[in-house]
């Protein structure tokens, strides 16, 4: 028995010391501020101009590679468009590997350097852009298809060379409005950077830019500070909670539970505590218990009470927990018998409606928008609700339910209080 207890107060400081060295560890590696570097070699990319004069404008464009840099000249002259442009552009495309369109994923890195020695008296600005290749959202040989992760500066007022943050690069406007994206794709994407852009400001005025790119370098972390302190904090977190658990004597007592009051925990287990609607246990239930001739013809309705996320800022919690509740007291009131609702999440509910078909299940739907609308809300608050409604068919109940919640979006988008299917 002594030696199971020598053995356990062993592994107990083992434990604690390699929990010591390890914040150490990640405390020096945050102190130390480890960078990695990576250099652009400008000497192997692949190098090209871009101008106007492809869209029948007057500006000339050319570069030069010498022993200084890149010696990038750019003639922009006034032509009929409203926005005269040359490009000096930097491809950073893997052709080794046969695949041009796989580039550098720059993603893990925080900031770029570039040393840029200008030679234009009128000072315009310099826009830096880094071009990613993406297949959701890129085609292959069209250029405008990459996306423009922009930044502008004047090189004015900006040191030799200057540092940008890539959290500071920003999509333009153009390109979104160019372009119908996911709001996954909608932002900064550095995951595949096909080019490296250099060329002036929309506002560079009639004359001779020049300038000379001698370098370009990023800057990263080996490992974000954030993930390293997630990990602390997780390390120290599981430490605490083996001390609480050790300081707190483990008690064993048997409790002989009434039938009614085990029935009461039962349900407490399964139904949303605040609306007394089922939660996703209870609703994981409710479907298991369907018999397969309600399976055939099983429709759901998603049912969102619209703009709900401005309830607890301008009214707050109380009241709107209690249209929380009398939501839910409204949609029991008008659904039927056989239908079953269970909150989804905060402002989402899910009707469970078995052997209906889809055009009954959109007349429950507009049944319930109905009472939604005309009931008398606390505060006279005016509640809308917009819905979805799926029918099962050839797929399983994951499926059913992702088809619905898609529904569910397109009925919001196209304004509150409407039912999509």
């Amino acid at each position: 028995m002594q030696t199971k207890k020598n053995t356990k107060k062993s592994k107990e400081l083992y434990a604690t010391i390699s929990l010591i060295l390890i914040s150490l560890l990640i405390l020096s590696l945050l102190f130390l501020n480890i960078d990695k570097h990576k250099v652009i070699n400008l000497n192997a990319a692949d190098i090209k101009v871009v101008d106007d004069r492809a869209v029948l404008g007057a500006s000339v464009a050319k570069v030069v590679k010498t022993n200084h840099g890149l010696e990038f000249t750019c003639q922009i002259t006034k032509s009929h468009l409203t926005q005269p442009y040359c490009e000096l552009i930097i491809n950073l495309q893997d052709l080794s590997k046969q695949a041009p369109f796989t580039g550098l994923d720059l993603s893990n890195y925080e900031q770029i350097g570039l040393w840029i020695n200008h030679n234009h008296p009128t000072q315009p600005g310099t826009r830096i852009e880094l071009r990613n290749f993406n297949t959701d959202y890129s085609n292959k040989g069209n250029e405008i298809i990459l996306k423009h992760n922009s930044l502008e500066y004047l090189e004015a007022y900006v040191p030799n060379p200057i540092w940008l943050k890539l959290a500071d690069f920003s999509i333009p406007q153009w390109w979104n409005n160019s372009h119908n994206l996911t709001l996954k794709n909608g932002g900064t994407d550095f995951s595949n950077i096909y080019s490296i852009v250099i060329t002036p400001t929309v506002q560079v005025q009639q004359g001779m830019y020049e300038l000379t790119v001698e370098r370009i370098e990023l800057k990263g972390k080996y490992i974000g500070t954030t993930v390293l302190i997630a990990v602390l904090i997780m390390l120290w977190s599981i430490a605490l909670g083996y001390v609480i658990r050790r300081l707190v004597p483990a008690k064993e007592v048997e409790i002989e539970i009434p039938e009614q009051a085990s029935q009461t925990i039962e349900f407490g287990t399964m139904s949303c505590p605040l609306t007394g609607a089922l939660n996703r246990i209870g609703l994981r239930k409710c479907f298991d218990q369907l018999a397969p001739t309600d399976l055939q013809k099983l429709s759901v309705i998603f049912l969102n009470i619209d703009y709900f996320e401005d309830l607890y800022p301008n009214y707050g919690y109380k009241i709107a927990d209690k249209i929380l509740q009398q939501f839910v007291n409204e949609v029991d009131n008008t659904c039927r018998s056989s239908d079953t609702v269970a909150r989804w999440n905060s402002e989402e509910f899910l009707l469970v409606c078995p052997d209906t078909e889809l055009s009954q299940a959109i007349d429950v739907a507009d049944k319930i928008r109905a009472k939604i609308q005309g009931a008398t809300w606390p505060n006279e608050i005016k509640i809308t609700c917009s819905s979805a409604v799926a029918q099962m068919y050839d797929e399983d109940l994951n499926d059913l339910i992702t088809r619905a919640n898609k529904a569910l979006y397109k009925a919001k988008n196209t304004g509150s209080n409407k039912t999509a299917a």
